[in-house]
């Protein structure tokens, strides 16, 4: 467990590879993340649940999208490689945490 959490520090403090902080934690497991707290959010409303848990439960992943959007824009700092390329990720994950938001 410590190995998941010491990650997680990483990438809060930006110290992750930029290609890393983007594509792993926001885009995969950030989609993981999304997709299961969705599809329990609708399974809640089609067994008729509250709908406030069902709203609960679809915004549980936010502060995770909030720990890996810091964490992008901190390693996209740091980042060494093209400009464009840096403020791909961060309009990228901006852009999906939004999309995951919405749906």
């Amino acid at each position: 467990m410590g190995g998941i959490l010491d990650n997680l520090r990483a990438l809060w403090r930006g110290k992750l590879p930029l290609e890393v902080a983007f594509w792993h934690y926001a885009i995969f497991y950030g989609l993981i993340v999304n997709i299961i707290a969705t599809t329990v959010a609708i399974a809640l409303v089609l067994a008729d649940a509250s709908i406030l848990l069902a709203v609960g439960v679809h915004l549980l992943p936010v502060p995770y999208s909030a720990v890996t959007a810091l964490g992008v824009w901190r390693s996209a700092r740091r980042f060494e490689g093209p400009v464009k390329f840096a403020n791909f990720c961060r309009v990228g994950v901006l852009v999906w945490i939004c999309f995951w938001l919405a749906v």
